[in-house]
């Protein structure tokens, strides 16, 4: 009876065991092969005629696309073979992608429609919750959270978004072949994308790079940085000229200057540094260290007011902007200094230690997971004769172009 009893174990654990493997084993991916009709079909759909014929005449240009494809589509196998396909970040991404694409190709071919406020207010009336889901997933992403601003702008794009979408829908745009390959292909680069995210979880510095790095660069230590920060301020504290000491000791352009960062306003400045300068009165001095991406400040505001919004210039222009209206609503300014401790080192060698393992990572994924594609593909555009060799006289089209001894190979 015990022997059964192991027998039915022993059983279920291989199966428990064998169970994962055998999905792996069955699930077929979409990404192993890049095909010519789909390499033609997307570049139909996704680029302007000027770019069309570009690659029409241009076997380098194709040659390129299918190499990037290439990448991508194993980079998408390697992601899957992970399980980042049954994410929800990856779900939510490609359904809001999918939206996207569909609002955009609808916006294109349907330019005399308006979405109203009135329209697209509905909408948002009755998908509140979808809405506040998708605030929610901009926000974890976000050092700091968006401000009432910022999710009213949000608001109004993705409530537009789903409307437009919707029409597609209702337009058939949805079962549109070119269509089918951009969000084949999207959905390839939001998997390859989430992958290489992956891959920076995976390969953070060690204790023992951190500690060698520090070791060969003992004034790039944070928390050496940090305590002669510390001693500023207490100097600035007991009186001393806080000038003075910014002259001496920034790193940066207002170094000469006083620690002058002139004149500024909202969402000019690292978020950190922006909150607590402007949490500051006018003569007043941090009392504890400000850390912001940058490193460590101690900021002085010495003067606030309220300022026009300057419009922007015209795109495309090079004259001076606009004069302010003044019907237009002020935005708060202030003019602070700072001290200022650089701390960047670490964190930039930091950065690079981790962009080179992933660098090496995403290069055996390639490997790993391979991709058949075709040496090239055609591009359909009117009036180049589809039957040229392809690379041959300008490609599938054109002029034989001179040959250039001197051109790098």
């Amino acid at each position: 009876m015990k022997s059964g009893k192991k027998l039915i174990l022993f059983i279920l654990l291989i199966a428990g065991v064998l169970a994962p493997q055998s999905c792996k084993l069955l699930f077929k991916s979409e990404y192993t092969e890049l095909k010519a009709a789909d390499l033609t079909a997307f570049v139909e759909a996704r680029f302007p005629e000027m770019q069309k014929r570009q690659f029409a005449q241009n076997q380098q240009m194709r040659k390129q696309i299918i190499e990037n494809l290439k990448k991508e589509f194993a980079l998408a196998q390697a992601a899957e073979d992970q399980g980042l396909h049954k994410s929800e970040s990856f779900l939510k991404k490609l359904e809001f992608g999918m939206e996207q694409l569909l609002a955009a190709k609808y916006a294109d071919r349907n330019t005399e429609v308006i979405i109203s406020k009135e329209e697209w207010e509905a909408y948002y009336a009755s998908h509140k919750d979808q809405f506040e889901s998708y605030i929610k997933s901009l926000n974890a992403n976000r050092k700091q959270p968006l401000n009432d601003e910022q999710k009213e702008r949000q608001r109004s794009f993705w409530s537009q978004i789903y409307v437009r979408s919707a029409k597609a829908r209702q337009a058939g745009l949805d079962k549109d072949p070119g269509i089918a390959v951009l969000i084949k292909f999207g959905k390839a680069e939001l998997l390859a994308n989430l992958y290489a995210q992956s891959l920076e979880e995976k390969n953070k510095m060690t204790d023992a790079e951190r500690k060698k790095f520090l070791a060969e660069n003992p004034a790039a230590d944070p928390e050496k940085l940090k305590d002669k920060a510390q001693g500023l301020l207490d100097r600035v504290k007991k009186g001393e000229s806080f000038e003075k000491i910014a002259d001496e000791f920034n790193d940066d352009g207002t170094k000469g200057h006083g620690g002058d960062l002139d004149w500024f306003g909202k969402g000019k400045m690292d978020p950190d540094f922006e909150a607590a300068a402007f949490a500051l009165q006018k003569g007043q001095t941090s009392s504890e260290l400000v850390k912001s991406s940058f490193g460590y400040h101690i900021i002085r505001v010495d003067d606030r007011r309220m300022a026009p919004v300057t419009p922007a210039a015209a795109p495309g222009t090079s004259g001076p902007k606009p004069p302010p209206d003044p019907k237009q609503e002020s935005q708060e300014e202030i003019h602070a200094r700072h001290i200022y401790i650089d701390t960047r080192q670490t964190e930039q060698f930091e950065a690079q230690t981790i962009q080179d393992k992933v660098k090496r990572a995403l290069e055996d994924a390639t490997l790993k997971f391979p991709v058949n594609a075709p040496a090239d593909f055609t591009v359909i555009v009117a009036g180049l004769d589809r039957n040229r060799i392809p690379g041959l006289g300008g490609g599938q089209g054109g002029q034989m172009r001179k040959i250039d001894p001197t051109e790098n190979k």
